[in-house]
This record gives C-alpha cells, sequence and structure tokens, in this order.
C-alpha cells in the first residue's frame, strides 16, 4: 500500500513539472538585478546620524525600494535612499528612510543581536565574494540596537559577533542610520577591482512591511542569489587582522551539602584569552586559550523516558560563532567537547570494598580550542577545527581516608575538517572529516562524509546527495566496526508548486556520535511530500501554505518494516498578521518499534497500535502591547485507550520600549503511556524478562523571560524555568518476543515496590546584566539559581509540588567577568597618530 501510494505521487510530481517547465516567473526574477556605485571618500563620516552633504552625496543613492511582505513584488510604500562610500580602512553605508509619519517610527530596545523587534530596521548585506550564496549582514534598529549575522548557504548564523559602528537620529522626515564596517569585519578577495554582491533591508514595523532594494521573490528558492551588485570599489587592502579579548572572572558558589570538614561555599578566579588572527585576506584562525565557560545559560534539563539520548543547545560562544561550515553535514555536535566523561555513570563499578565515590565530575575539563576557516576567491571554503580536552578523574575514599583517582575520561583531541566548493546556481560539493583521538588505550572514532547539491540554471529544481562512513577503532574489543549511511534527494524547489521525494540509509553499525549526534541507526527510510503555497494575498489570507506527505520506514538489518504514515499541514497568515496552523498525521497500522526496548545490537520490537494525532496553534500579532502564543494538539491510539494531549499559552506583555515580559506555559498528559521500565533476571528459573510499564505521565514547564533595556549597550534579562514531571505506573507488563506485552504474574505490590514513580522538578533562574562599555568589550554580571529535586511520591497538587522543590538544596553561583576587546591596527594607529 505505501508504495502504490508514494508511485501516485511521484507520477504527480512528473506531471506537474512538465506542466510548469521553464518556470519564466523565477527567470525574470532572477534576471533584473540592480547595480549601486561606491566611491571612495577623502574624508570619513562622522558618525552622528546626520548626513553631511559634501560627504554622502558625492555618490548616487541606491533607491525604489519592492516589497517583500506583505504585497511581495509591490513598491515600497516609503522612500528610501542608501549611499555607499569607502576609504582604505572601511566601508560606509548611509541611509536616509522617509517616513510620512516620522512620530510613528517605533523603536523597542532589546539586546544586541536581537534582530526583529518591535522597531523599525535598516540593514545591509554584503557578499563580498559575489558568489551568491555566502554574505555578511549588519542591521540596526531605529533604537540604534544592532544586530550582525553570518550568511553561509541558506543557513543564518547569528552567533557570529563582528566589531562595527553605527549611529542613528530620528527627525521630521523619518530617520537616518550611518554604519562604519572595518575591513577587519569582514573577508573579501585580493583584487584590484572588486566587485561584491549587495542588498539593503528596511522594516516599517507598524505595518509589518519588509522591503528589499534589489527585489527578492519569496515563490524563489534562497535569498544571497537574489541580490544586486556594488562596483567602483577599487584598491583597497584586507588589514592585518590580528584581535585579542582577554578577560577575567571571577566566581562565588554556594551548595548547602553539609558535608563536615568541607565548606559549603567555593570560589574561583580565572583568567584567558581568545585570540583572532587573519591569515590572509581569506583565512581567520580563531584560539580560545583556558576557556570559561562559567557563565552560560542552564540547559533545559527533562525527564527521559525514552530510548535515546537527549539533544541539548550549545550555549557557549566558541562554539557557535562562525561554525557554519563544519555543521553543514550534520556531523558536528560541539556538546561533545567537555562533555560528559565516557565512565561517568560507570564509576562506582570500579571502587573496592570499604570505599566510597567521594567526587566524580561530571563535565570534562577543556584546555584549548582552535579554528581556522575562510573561503578562497574561487568558492573553495576551507574550515579545521580543533579542541583538546584533558584526564578527568573520579576519587574514591576508603575507610582509612586514603584517596585514589578512577580515570573516567582520557585526554582526548578532537578535529573536524571541511572542504566545501561552491558552484553555479546556488550549487555545491563539500567534504567533511571528524575524528576523534583517545589516550590510555580508550578507542578512537573517525567519520567521512562526502554531501553534493545541484540545482538548475533557473533555480527551479534541485538535486541533493550524500554519503557518510563511520569508523570505531577498538570499540567493545572490535579492531575495526563499520558503517555507512547515504541519502539523495529530488525536488522542486521554486514557485508555488513544490515537492520532494527523499530516501536515507542508515546501517546497523553506523555510528556518529562520539563528535556528532544520532538518535538511532539500523534504518531505512523513504518519504515524498507536496506543497502548495500562495504567497500573494488571497481572500482573508496575506499568506498560505499547505503540506502532504507520506513516510515510509524499515530496519536496514534485518529487513524489517518499521512503520509507515502519512499527514499534512496548513499555515496561514491573516490580514490581521495573526498566524495560525493545523497539522495531522495518520499511522493506520501497527508500527513495529525496534528501539523501545533497549536491546540493540540484538533485534527485539514492541509493537504499537495504529495512531493520529493533530495540533492546532495561533500566534498573535506582536507589535500589539499584549500578544499571545497557543497551541492545542492530540494524540490518540486505535487500541490499549491511549492517548495524549498537550498544549501551550504564551503571553507576552511589552510594558514600554525598555520592558519586555513574555510567560510560558506547557502542559501535556500522556494516558497509558506504555514503555519500558527495566531489565530483569530470574535466577531459579535462568530467564530474563524485559518488564515493560502502563504510566500516567504529566508533564508541566512553566518559564518566565523578561529583558529590561537601559540603551542599546546595558540591559538585564531574566530567564525563569520551572519544570515538573510525574510518571506513575499503573500496572506492569512482559514484552513477549513478538512484540506484544502480557500482565507479569508477578504481585502487582512488589512491582510496584521495585519499580518507584517518579516525581521530578527542575527550577532555574539565569539573571545577567551586560555592558558593552566599548566596541566588542563587556562587563557580565550573573547570578545563577539551580534546584533539582526528584522522590518516588508522585504529588497531584501544583502548590503543594512547588514548596516541596523551593525548600529542597539550592545551588546559587554569582559570577562577573569582563572582557576587553584589543585590535592591533587601532593600537598601532594610536602610535603612529
Amino acid at each position: 500500500m505505501p508504495y502504490k501510494i508514494l508511485s501516485l505521487v511521484v507520477i504527480l510530481c512528473a506531471f506537474t513539472a512538465s506542466a510548469q517547465a521553464g518556470n519564466g516567473n523565477n527567470e525574470e526574477s532572477l534576471t533584473k538585478v540592480k547595480t549601486t556605485k561606491a566611491i571612495r571618500t577623502p574624508q570619513a563620516p562622522v558618525l552622528d546620524g546626520v548626513l553631511e552633504t559634501e560627504v554622502w552625496q558625492t555618490v548616487a543613492p541606491a533607491t525604489n525600494f519592492v516589497r517583500y511582505d506583505p504585497l511581495n513584488g509591490k513598491p515600497s510604500s516609503q522612500k528610501t535612499e542608501v549611499y555607499m562610500l569607502y576609504d582604505n580602512d572601511a566601508v560606509y553605508i548611509g541611509a536616509q528612510l522617509y517616513d510620512t509619519a516620522p512620530d510613528s517610527i517605533l523603536t523597542q530596545l532589546g539586546e544586541r543581536d536581537s534582530g526583529e523587534n518591535n522597531s523599525d530596521l535598516f540593514g545591509v548585506y554584503l557578499d563580498t565574494y559575489n558568489d551568491k550564496q555566502n554574505a555578511f549582514a549588519f542591521l540596526v534598529s531605529a533604537a540604534g540596537v544592532q544586530t550582525d549575522i553570518k550568511i553561509s548557504q541558506g543557513s543564518e548564523d547569528r552567533n557570529w559577533d563582528a566589531v562595527w559602528a553605527s549611529s542613528v537620529k530620528r527627525h521630521d522626515k523619518g530617520w537616518t542610520v550611518e554604519m562604519r564596517i572595518p575591513y577587519g569585519a569582514i573577508r573579501f578577495p585580493k583584487a584590484e577591482v572588486q566587485t561584491w554582491g549587495v542588498n539593503y533591508m528596511r522594516i516599517i514595523r507598524r505595518t509589518r512591511e519588509k522591503s528589499y532594494w534589489n527585489h527578492v521573490d519569496n515563490s524563489v528558492s534562497g535569498f544571497v542569489n537574489q541580490e544586486g551588485r556594488a562596483i567602483g570599489i577599487e584598491s583597497i587592502e584586507s588589514p592585518v587582522r590580528l584581535q585579542f579579548t582577554p578577560y577575567v572572572s571571577g566566581y562565588v558558589n554556594h551548595f548547602p551539602s553539609n558535608v563536615e570538614g568541607k565548606s559549603n561555599y567555593s570560589h574561583s578566579i580565572n583568567g584567558g584569552m581568545d585570540v583572532k588572527y587573519g591569515i590572509n585576506d581569506a583565512f581567520t584562525l580563531d584560539v580560545t586559550l583556558i576557556p570559561d565557560f562559567g557563565q552560560t545559560q542552564s540547559d533545559n534539563q527533562v525527564l527521559n523516558l525514552s530510548p535515546f539520548e537527549v539533544k541539548f543547545a550549545e550555549n557557549r560562544q566558541f562554539f557557535t560563532e562562525g561554525t557554519e561550515l563544519f555543521n553543514k553535514a550534520g556531523l558536528f555536535y560541539s556538546r561533545r567537547i567537555g562533555g560528559t566523561p565516557l565512565l561517568y555513570s560507570s564509576a562506582r563499578t570500579y571502587i573496592n570494598e570499604g570505599e566510597t565515590l567521594e567526587e566524580n565530575p561530571n563535565l570534562s575539563s577543556l584546555i584549548n580550542a582552535a579554528k581556522v576557516s575562510g573561503r578562497t576567491r574561487k568558492g573553495l571554503g576551507i574550515g579545521i577545527f580543533n579542541a583538546v580536552t584533558r584526564n578527568m578523574f573520579a576519587k574514591a575514599k576508603n575507610e582509612e581516608g586514603e584517596t585514589r583517582e578512577i580515570l573516567t575520561d582520557p585526554a582526548t583531541n578532537y578535529n573536524v575538517f571541511v572542504l566545501d566548493q561552491t558552484l553555479r546556481n546556488n550549487s555545491y560539493i563539500t567534504f567533511t572529516n571528524t575524528n576523534v583521538t583517545r589516550s590510555q588505550g580508550f578507542y578512537d572514532a573517525n567519520v567521512s562524509s562526502i554531501k553534493a547539491r545541484f540545482a538548475d540554471r533557473s533555480n527551479t529544481y534541485a538535486v541533493s546527495a550524500g554519503s557518510n562512513v563511520s569508523q570505531l577503532f577498538g570499540y567493545k574489543g572490535e579492531d575495526l566496526t563499520l558503517g555507512h549511511q547515504y541519502n539523495i534527494s529530488l525536488a522542486k524547489i521554486s514557485g508555488n508548486f513544490l515537492y520532494s521525494l527523499n530516501h536515507n540509509v542508515e546501517s546497523d553499525k553506523y555510528n556518529i556520535n562520539d563528535l556528532g549526534y544520532l538518535q538511532s541507526n539500523n534504518e531505512v527510510s523513504t518519504s515524498a511530500q507536496v506543497n502548495y503555497n500562495f504567497y500573494q494575498p488571497i481572500w482573508k489570507f496575506l499568506s498560505w501554505s499547505n503540506r502532504l506527505s507520506i513516510n515510509h520506514s524499515m530496519l536496514y538489518a534485518p529487513r524489517e518494516f518499521a512503520n509507515w504514515s502519512f499527514g499534512g499541514g496548513h499555515n496561514i497568515k491573516f490580514r490581521s498578521f495573526t498566524s495560525a496552523y493545523f497539522n495531522w498525521s495518520v499511522r493506520p497500522t501497527d508500527a513495529y518499534d525496534y528501539f523501545e526496548a533497549r536491546m540493540f545490537p540484538q533485534v527485539q520490537v514492541f509493537i504499537r497500535p495504529a495512531a493520529f494525532d493533530a495540533n492546532i496553534g495561533i500566534s498573535t500579532d506582536y507589535r500589539r502591547r499584549l500578544a499571545v502564543d497557543a497551541s492545542l494538539g492530540h494524540w490518540e491510539s486505535h487500541d490499549r485507550n491511549q492517548s495524549d494531549w498537550w498544549g501551550s499559552f504564551s503571553p507576552r506583555f511589552r510594558v514600554n520600549d525598555k520592558l519586555l515580559l513574555v510567560n510560558g506555559n506547557n502542559y501535556s498528559t500522556n494516558h497509558h503511556s506504555i514503555g519500558f521500565i527495566s531489565n530483569i533476571s530470574d535466577k531459579e528459573l535462568n530467564k530474563k524478562y524485559i518488564v515493560f510499564a502502563d504510566r500516567e505521565i504529566k508533564t508541566l514547564t512553566t518559564t518566565l523571560t523578561g529583558a529590561y533595556i537601559f540603551n542599546e549597550r546595558t540591559g538585564l534579562t531574566l530567564n525563569m524555568r520551572h519544570y515538573w514531571s510525574r510518571a506513575e505506573n499503573n500496572s506492569f507488563y512482559d514484552l513477549q518476543k513478538d512484540g506484544s506485552i502480557l500482565p507479569r504474574t508477578a504481585s502487582h505490590d512488589s512491582d510496584k515496590a521495585r519499580f518507584k514513580d517518579i516525581n521530578l522538578n527542575y527550577f532555574n533562574i539565569d539573571l545577567v546584566y551586560s555592558w558593552r562599555f566599548a566596541p566588542g568589550s563587556e562587563l557580565r554580571v550573573v547570578w545563577k539559581n539551580a534546584i533539582q529535586e526528584r522522590n518516588n511520591t508522585v504529588s497531584p497538587l501544583y502548590f503543594e509540588n512547588l514548596s516541596r522543590t523551593i525548600q529542597a538544596p539550592q545551588n546559587n553561583n554569582f559570577s562577573v567577568k569582563l572582557l576587553y576587546f584589543i585590535d592591533y591596527i587601532a593600537i598601532k594607529n594610536v602610535l603612529s597618530a
């Protein structure tokens, strides 16, 4: 049945493709490329928000902006003029943003890199290599808040930080922007005459209008490939890009361990440095020496009852900034570096009789990390990443007070190497290698990948393919464990009607988890999807997208059926700028789950009954002082009386242009959720049992985030989260070899005593004051509060549970960190003055 449906989808896609061959609209939009000319200025502009006539009007402005959203393709409602100048040190952008209602310009303050707040916005996108795939973006709001973004082949790196200057000023004709972007902040080819790709963007927030100087057609795949050109830039050179950011930090920590002879307080003072060096005009070396990540935002911990590892977000700046090249193949999960030691969970098995485990660090210690990245004039991107962690030890103590060390993680070297060649028509081919080399006789890991994408000249159709090979050396006693993965995708990527066909294969020994993240391997999956999108207003909608999809999966070894499903979705933006969505899916037959039993590499199936689910959501207009995001979903099986409900309600209140509060509430209930709980052995019968439980699981997550921004350089932010999850066991089953479950013969009371209920709470507060007192320099003061409370008595009442959580032992951490940016060129200019 699934294959017949897939065949029907393929025939439908082929018919539609032939009917729409030679998509003239795409071809036309790609050929309309505007050109602006930059002029060398003998006098650098003074950044005060005033466009001096004698400086800026020596060059013709870029004008006639075109709307992107709403009413894509229509002229902008307001006049905009943008000027580009340059000298030996920097490129300068001046923008006159006329407004017929200057008193209505919105100016909400936000953190740096917060992007589109409730404020008017202006931005410039510089594709300095003119390759139509990569760009540097510099944006500034009408409140003066800066945002910078590095764009690489469709992905945005908002963690990329450059040092540049800007100034804004409101007046009776609208507002103006001045920018100074030093050459040290960007990269460009070594050439006498430069031709850069460029686009300018303007957002008029009160009407939700976004427009670009060079038209960006929202029915065409890609953004940078729809840019204009900047000519006239000549005789410029990349400066010596040598920058230092030393830091000093101090921490005071309190946790009521109440151990005799050990203080509840601890403190530390740290120092280190980040170094950035431009090897040449294209390549940059970034090094972090003795890094300090103590002020990183707290993880959103959860109760994990699944057979898969929880993937946490990366919040450490060195691993989030400028890493888009290393992440392209999907093989680099940077939380592996400095993560949980290999033998952390099994450290207790290494203690002797009469010993206790005194210490067991849960994070490895990073010594240093470095990365080199860049792109040649011919479009070859090269990236090298390397990091080293030290030996980690647990500490055991015997009855005489003697201690000894237990190695839980050896000194390890992590390496990523990437070659990425951009091709015409928004295409590319990429090679990636990741390697983990451990000392002390532990196993090593290596993964190699090739990935390619080819699009046609009109940017209407694309084919993508990739293949990975994983190697483990000395893993579980084997000299070599070899695995592989490959995938292919055929898609129509532009126009109202879109489709894609996808096929992915992962062998049973494919393993990238030493430096990557993969929930499960041993899978063969095939999927197809069709979309029809309305990009222009229709009826009461500003835009409307629709999706239908079908999915089929099976094991790689042995080739056993797993499941198949089909579903759809609809996303709507109303003319009131309220957005809504509706998604649904159906699994019409039983699914065969080969992972829930936790028996890998043995194949043990668990049969899940046929099911369906649906969810809806709404997001109101954020321009309003009070806006709301809300959703509701339901899942139900065709057997066993299993059902899930989940919902969210998140009001956001903008008190004024400085203070914003957002409250998030997410609740889910899983009724008769059946899943793995334990493996047990009966020694008398010489038999092993895989025990499953029928549970009632209820989870409530409440968050409060707030920001009080004093000005464009200083702000106070709050992140508070309470996570409460309860798992109550109703009944117990033994999993049978055929995948069915039967009630256990053991008494219910004895199983209830053995398999405990779970009542788990995580409570975190992150309060951060930041002051960017100089370009690239910052003072951060952070208070972090963390509580983890877990017991086996399920509490039915929220406030009773919250009270018990607040009374649990709390970890309080207070820290101050000072970073100071030092630029070699600035020092040289001062000394030579």
